[in-house]
């Protein structure tokens, strides 16, 4: 198989994966994104929407530590796009609301 032809099959999937998280199918897409975002964590290679788009869906599947790693990985990385700082700010708003979900459970317990 040609490069080309390789990228175009790898371009497909990742699509693929933003598709599931975008129809909530998050297990799906954790499923179809996990291999990208592993390849992309040892390459250290910032991609921003991957790693936004993941997170979501852990955090959507009650992953809350994977999506803490993924957050705290996407906070380091550098926005080269207006589309890449709204996925930032997208984050930041689930990471807020899981804080104060998390607050109110706490205060629930006392």
């Amino acid at each position: 198989m040609e490069k080309t032809e390789k990228l175009k099959v790898f371009a497909q999937e990742m699509k693929e994966g933003f598709q599931l998280v975008k129809e909530k199918r998050d297990d799906e897409a954790l499923n179809k994104l996990k291999p990208f975002v592993e390849l992309m964590r040892r390459s250290s290679a910032p991609h921003i929407r991957l790693f936004s788009t993941y997170s979501i869906a852990q955090i959507r599947t009650g992953d809350l530590e994977g999506f803490l790693q993924t957050y705290a990985e996407v906070k380091e990385m550098e926005a080269k796009s207006e589309e890449e700082t709204k996925f930032k700010e997208q984050l930041d708003g689930f990471f807020n609301d899981l804080m104060e979900e998390l607050q109110k459970d706490d205060g629930q317990l006392s």
